[in-house]
């Protein structure tokens, strides 16, 4: 057994026995470091580059850290959403992570898609007309990637995903307490999102975009795909200077066909958003293995687009908008939904 990996579900344990515990009880205990770190928009081709309005907080026992939004946290944030990128590649945190946490913290809609401009937040303008809502938003790293680089291995297993997004859970809910938690990601972060609403029933609910899925035909699809493409992969993504990461890429080889999400049932609701243009994954099986996966159980939900790679690229303004709304609408339903704890 890991060593490094027990040590963290058994800081999680003791985490989950303490309803109050402060930030500078936190700070002294080293389970958050704060560091003064600018946050630099990724794939940025623009000299300097654009910093983004964000400070990275180090979660040192989950060798990963957080993004804290600089704008405060406050009575109108009515829910928590842990942001968990794909991984595999050089860079983790992607820009469109910060970009839908800044949309639903309640950033203002300036330079929106098509050039759209408004005083109000992009929330404000697609939600019934008096209704204030935002969601404290935490683009979150994964072990292997980006803030997580020199995290354990094993921390790739489905029992390392869950310990660590417990960990974040867990803090966050300290950090920011009496709000109910949304875990929501994309790629391999969906199925992390998708399984962590399947271990725990003190979830809100679970988004995931586009979540890789483990049938084998259709993963060696994914993995040959991107192989062939690694040279190229910063053209497709739009993200300069982005590679395949040997460690994390072979995590994701590893453990990803072991991910069975589909054959279990949930304890927490989950939202799936697939599009169709998505040249990472095999179509139409793929689109009809997550049909399959939202039939089998009254707690998922599926909504099939026809777009792109990225369902958070805001350049593509429709899109964009009938993304937050769906996943916004789908937080509004179930966020005062009773929660208890019951982990698989």
């Amino acid at each position: 057994m890991n060593l490094q990996l027990k040590r963290l579900e058994q800081v999680n344990q003791e985490l989950a026995m303490v309803s109050e515990i402060s930030r500078h009880e936190l700070l002294e205990k080293n389970l958050i470091q704060e560091k003064q770190e600018l946050v630099q928009r990724v794939g940025s081709t623009s000299e300097p580059k654009q910093i983004l309005p964000f400070t990275k907080l180090y979660l040192p026992m989950a060798f990963t850290g957080i993004l804290e939004p600089k704008k405060l946290v406050n009575e109108t944030h009515r829910a928590i959403q842990i942001l968990l990128p794909g991984t595999g590649t050089t860079f983790s945190v992607a820009e469109t992570l910060c970009d839908i946490a800044g949309t639903f913290h309640g950033r203002k809609s300036k330079n929106r898609g098509g050039g759209r401009s408004s005083n109000q937040s992009l929330l404000s303008q697609l939600l019934s007309d008096g209704e204030t809502f935002r969601v404290a938003s935490f683009p979150t790293d994964l072990p292997l990637n980006g803030m997580g680089t020199d995290a354990p291995f094993e921390f790739a297993s489905e029992r390392g995903l869950m310990a660590v997004i417990r960990h974040v859970h867990l803090i966050l809910s300290r950090l920011y307490p009496e709000r109910p938690v949304f875990v929501v990601g994309r790629s391999q972060g969906g199925i992390a999102a998708i399984m962590y609403a399947q271990h725990y029933d003190d979830l809100a609910g679970a988004i995931a975009v586009n979540p890789p899925h483990p049938d084998p035909e259709l993963f060696q699809f994914t993995v040959e795909y991107l192989e062939d493409k690694a040279k190229v992969l910063a053209d497709l993504l739009h993200a300069p200077g982005v590679t395949l990461h040997e460690r994390s890429w072979e995590a994701y080889k590893t453990f990803t066909p072991e991910f069975d999400y589909p054959s279990r049932q949930s304890l927490s609701p989950i939202q799936v958003l697939v599009s169709l243009g998505d040249p990472f994954n095999l179509f139409p099986q793929y689109a009809d293995a997550q049909k399959q996966f939202a039939k089998n159980d009254q707690k998922n939900q599926l909504h099939i687009l026809d777009a792109g790679h990225n369902l958070w690229d805001r350049k593509s303004e429709d899109t964009y908008r009938e993304v937050i709304k769906l996943q916004a609408q789908f937080m509004l339903s179930h966020i005062y939904r009773p929660q208890s704890v019951t982990q698989k």
